[in-house]
């Protein structure tokens, strides 16, 4: 019981060592000149600030800009995001070396953006390998060797190259989504797995829009190329132009809304129907093929598809679930995807092979 103790005593000593030293050098890297002028400590070691964060810091112009810290990781977000880990490293990298240059700083203040679990599992290998987790990348190793040893580099590949953008995205939110998935990618050591290049982001990219945007999108190059102009063709140039695109179909759609005249009598009455109201709802399918959809949506999809089991052909449905097949493009009469109820031409309903 005393070894115990006593080896419980020197570990938590260790521990809170280990702590103010890497305080001591988080503040030495966020100290002012002012701060190195007072203090005898920080004269023999300057801070060395990242050039953003000096060229922030030094301006006067430059008023209320505010970094805001990232999300914490404790581990659990793993559950419900495979890629909540890469996601950190990300958010957490651009943070750290926005401020700080150096690579023990920049672990201080990783350790900060970690919670539960991971924040344990961290403090307890620094207590027993002091020294070990000195910079970013050895921190993310870390969690990757404790919470995700099966890497999730295929799965995001395949993602990557089948994704398309989603109804309730917008074009920078698809971008964005992307972006993550390739820096999933570009830090798998799966041999299988290919880096993605910034021609490849711009073809997923633009092969990944709506069918009309990219109609669009090519009209607006080829206006530029008659005008002996290059267009922007990178990810960044590409998704300006599909910004600009989805701004001006809303303000057409709102003109279109305001130019169209006050209807009475018997419109009045249509519109109160059931009928007004079924069209309303009715939304265009994601995906022409089943295959194509989303991991997501296809579970949605074969979630529905069990719910309905119970319901003979052409049966009427439960207003939840009527509502549920409109939503996802599946048949209310057969209950297979892809087509409405209204025109299906199918003699049995839809059966799982499982």
């Amino acid at each position: 019981m005393e070894e115990d103790s006593v080896l419980a005593a020197t570990t938590v000593a260790r521990l809170e060592e280990r702590i103010i030293e890497l305080e001591k050098d988080l503040a030495r890297s966020l100290a002012t000149p002012e701060d190195i002028e007072e203090d005898e400590d920080f004269k023999h070691e300057p801070a060395e600030f990242s050039d953003m964060f000096e060229a922030l810091r030094k301006s006067g112009a430059v008023k209320g800009i505010v970094m805001p810290s990232p999300t914490v990781f404790t581990g659990e977000e793993l559950n419900k995001d495979p890629y909540a880990l890469h996601r950190w490293y990300k958010e957490t990298s651009c943070w750290v070396k926005a401020r700080v240059a150096k690579d023990v700083p920049q672990a201080a203040m990783a350790l900060q953006t970690l919670g539960g679990t991971a924040r344990l599992a961290m403090e307890n290998m620094e207590t027993v390998a002091p020294g070990k987790l000195q910079s970013l990348d050895a921190i993310f190793s870390a969690l990757l060797n404790i919470f995700q040893r099966c890497d999730p580099g295929p799965k995001a590949y395949d993602e990557f190259l089948r994704t398309r953008m989603r109804t309730d995205e917008t074009a920078v939110d698809f971008l964005n989504r992307l972006l993550s998935l390739s820096v999933v990618i570009g830090s798998s050591k799966d041999p299988t797995v290919s880096r993605i290049s910034d021609a490849e982001l711009a073809a997923r990219f633009r092969a990944g829009l709506p069918v009309w945007m990219i109609q669009r999108m090519r009209e607006k190059h080829q206006l530029l190329v008659t005008l002996h102009q290059t267009p922007d063709i990178s990810p960044w140039g590409l998704a300006g132009t599909a910004m600009d695109i989805e701004q001006n179909c809303s303000n057409e759609q709102t003109g279109q809304i305001a130019k169209r005249p006050q209807r009475t009598g018997r419109f009045s009455a249509m519109k109160d129907s059931k009928s007004f109201k079924e069209k309303a709802v009715k939304t265009q399918r994601a995906s022409k093929r089943f295959k194509d959809l989303e991991d997501r949506d296809q579970e949605l999809v074969m979630a529905l598809q069990v719910d309905l089991k119970g319901y003979e052909l052409k049966a009427k449905l439960p207003g939840d679930l009527l509502q549920r097949c409109r939503q996802l493009s599946v048949c209310d009469s057969c209950h297979r995807y892809g087509h409405s109820g209204s025109g299906c031409k199918a003699r049995a309903v839809f059966s799982s092979k499982n």
